[in-house]
C-alpha cells in the first residue's frame, strides 16, 4: 500500500545553543515523543511559509530567517511525503496569533544543541538535524 501524502516542513530553530522541540502524544508511540517543530505544507502555501507557521503555531516562535537547508523522503516504502528542512535564526516570541490544530496537544521544550539527536524520538527529526549539521 502506498500512501499519497503531500509535503511536510521540519524546523531546526536553535537559541543560545538550544534547540527548540515538542513533545507530543502520538498514536504510534507508548509514550510522548520529543520532535522538532514540523507539519504539513498547507494548499496555497509555500514550503518557507510552512515554515514560518509551524514555527509559530508548535513554539509561539518567531524567526528574523528561515533558510532552506534541504529535503528528504521519510519513508518512501510506503508515502510519498517529501520533507523541507529549515534553518530558522534570530529567534523571538510570536506575536500570538497562531494557534494549534484541533488535534495538537503539544509542549515546547528546549534541549541542548549538543548530543539532542540522542533525545529526539522520532526518524524525521534525527535525520532533519543531521542534515541542518551538514548545511
Amino acid at each position: 500500500m502506498l500512501i499519497e501524502h503531500g509535503d511536510s516542513v521540519a524546523i531546526v530553530a536553535v537559541r543560545d545553543g538550544l534547540l527548540a522541540a515538542v513533545r507530543q502524544p502520538r498514536r504510534g508511540a507508548a509514550e510522548p515523543t520529543l520532535e522538532l517543530p514540523s507539519g504539513k505544507v498547507e494548499p496555497g502555501e509555500t514550503h518557507e511559509q510552512a515554515a514560518v507557521r509551524e514555527l509559530a503555531e508548535e513554539c509561539g516562535l518567531a524567526a528574523e530567517a528561515v533558510r532552506e537547508v534541504g529535503r528528504f523522503l521519510a519513508v518512501p516504502a510506503y508515502s510519498t511525503e517529501r520533507v523541507w528542512v529549515y534553518g530558522a535564526t534570530g529567534l523571538s516570541d510570536a506575536d500570538g496569533s497562531a494557534v494549534l490544530d484541533d488535534d495538537e496537544d503539544l509542549e515546547l521544550e528546549w534541549v541542548a544543541l549538543d548530543g539532542a539527536e540522542r533525545v529526539l524520538s522520532d526518524a524525521v527529526s534525527i535525520a532533519a538535524l543531521a542534515l541542518w549539521r551538514r548545511s
